[in-house]
């Protein structure tokens, strides 16, 4: 296919123009529809519409998570969050301590200097939070969460519920079927056959 915008020819299992990065899928969507209601118009309102549509699609893929993946995403921040604390730490300490050792700086301005590297000394415990909540914390709910699945799936494929005695089914006066025929349970009930003498037997 070819893109509508810049006319460059693209494959159709790309998403996105690689000239000028066109959204491919919304305009072959738009054209098995026949093409009605499309219109090229000005690019702020293209972006935004692409943009809102990546934000649809990652707020799905994020509903879609697992808890096990959210737990390692959880690690994954946490990592990088002490990781650019630690780097904004010994960045700020060579670079404030060189500037601090230059002439002319009084002692009180260099002592402020040296102590400017502390500041990246907060997103570095941040990260370690969010690591620690992750490996101990989060897993344990995770564990939770398995189990309970595990409870819940135990308990709708269990064997089938408990049914009651036939003893405690028995009513007064009724017999207790055995082979659970039909008829035993009516000619049960019937009376004793009563001898009629015929006519012949009186004379």
């Amino acid at each position: 296919m070819f893109c509508p915008q810049c006319g460059i020819e693209t494959h159709e299992q790309l998403k996105y123009c690689k000239q000028c990065g066109t959204n491919l899928r919304r305009v072959m969507g738009v054209m098995g529809k026949g093409g009605a209601g499309y219109k090229l118009g000005s690019e702020a309102t293209f972006w935004h519409e692409d943009w809102i549509e990546e934000r649809r699609e990652a707020r799905e893929n994020k509903r879609n998570r697992s808890p096990e993946e959210k737990r390692l995403l959880e690690i994954k921040s946490g990592v990088i969050t002490s990781s650019v604390g630690l780097g904004v730490m010994l960045f700020l300490f060579f670079m404030m301590n060189a500037v601090a050792n230059l002439n002319g700086i009084p002692e009180d301005v260099s002592w402020i200097l040296t102590a400017i590297p502390s500041v990246g000394l907060i997103p570095f415990l941040l990260g370690l939070g969010i690591i620690f909540n992750g490996v101990f914390v989060s897993k344990k709910i995770v564990q939770l969460k398995l189990e309970q699945e595990e409870r819940s799936r135990q308990h709708l494929f269990s064997s089938t519920p408990e049914t009651a005695p036939v003893s405690h089914l028995q009513q007064g006066g009724e017999s207790i079927i055995s082979d659970f025929s039909i008829t035993e349970s009516t000619t049960s009930k019937l009376r004793e056959p009563v001898p009629i003498s015929s006519p012949r037997e009186k004379k």
